[in-house]
């Protein structure tokens, strides 16, 4: 059974120059023990839509409509299903969250060792066993990644790009959660580095047996380490699916084009990128999103929204072709 359930979602940003639908009708399960691949253009609305699963809401962002919801273990025994506004309450150690841009998400004038007591809710069983105890298993689990433990005594300007990046890492599965979100968590650092970061990533949900959601716009990463993956075009899920079968048999032509242009090795063949841009989600079109850049378009894609349909086990698609074949 699926642990994150989420029914047309729609989370809008309200700004003076209006409402921006940032994810508009997004609907799809996460699965227990998966890693979950979310990927798309810059301002298509992954970032915002992992702060919606982390029930982190804040103005101008607002849940406009539609339903998410997590199954909850209670420690006793039973499971019992939360939704925004309640699962705030289990941060860190049912769902946390790796944002992007280490280089300013620690706080600069505090101790990594402090950031790590901070990240232990009041009511944690580790609270009553005080800091000395705390700094220890923190130390123990530093080791485990092979983290030095001196990075605990040092502020984030004293650390590099990568071993920040680590340290975000080492918060955010610290206390073991059930789900781990990760935005964008190889942006701005250098290959060898980024393969490290992935590695240690998919090294520990396999260890902790949890669920693993990594938002990334680079699909050689979402190749590398998802299960399944989730395709976004401005503010709608247009492809969702195994990660195989999305990348050896896509199906929604913006998804076609985004494999298209990834190198490979011994071909020279010249890539072409995707003309034009995306819409203004202020104004959206009615129909669908990516009408304008389509290289497949047909009359009725400019005013009719395709609906998401399942062309294979698992792999669904929003797309008039499917929706023509079908009928």
């Amino acid at each position: 059974m699926a642990m994150l359930r989420l029914r047309d979602l729609k989370c809008y940003y309200d700004t003076p120059r209006g409402v921006v639908q940032a994810v508009d009708g997004v609907s799809f399960d996460i699965q227990p023990n998966e890693v979950l691949g979310i990927a798309g253009e810059s301002g298509c609305g992954k970032s915002t839509l992992l702060k919606a699963l982390y029930d982190y809401i804040q103005p101008p962002l607002q849940i406009v409509s539609g339903t998410y919801e997590a199954d909850f273990p209670d420690g006793k025994g039973k499971v019992k299903t939360i939704g925004p506004g309640e699962i705030r309450q289990h941060w860190w150690e049912f769902i946390s969250y790796i944002p992007q841009g280490s280089m300013s998400v620690l706080n600069p004038v505090i101790r990594i060792e402090s950031q790590f007591f901070d990240a232990v809710p009041r009511d944690h069983s580790l609270r009553a066993v005080g800091k000395t105890a705390i700094r220890e298993r923190v130390a123990a689990y530093l080791k485990e990644l092979e983290l030095p433990v001196e990075v605990l005594k040092s502020y984030p300007h004293q650390l590099s790009g990568g071993m920040k990046q680590r340290v975000l890492v080492a918060l955010g599965t610290f206390l073991h959660p059930q789900i781990v979100l990760a935005d964008e968590p190889t942006t701005a650092l250098d290959v060898v580095v980024q393969k490290g970061i992935l590695l240690m990533l998919t090294e520990l949900q396999q260890q902790m047996e949890n669920t693993l959601v990594v938002v990334s716009h680079d699909m050689g990463v979402h190749y590398q380490i998802s299960d399944r993956l989730a395709i976004m075009y401005a503010g709608k899920l247009v492809e969702y699916g195994p990660t195989d079968a999305i990348f050896n048999n896509p199906a929604h032509p913006y998804t076609q084009m985004l494999i298209g242009s990834l190198p490979r090795v011994g071909d020279r063949t010249q890539r072409v990128g995707i003309s034009g841009r995306p819409p203004n989600l202020v104004n959206p079109p009615a129909g669908c999103r990516f009408a304008a850049r389509c290289p497949k378009v047909m009359d009725h894609c400019a005013h009719e929204a395709p609906a998401l349909l399942q062309i294979e086990p698992e792999h669904f698609v929003s797309c008039h072709l499917y929706g023509e074949r079908a009928s």
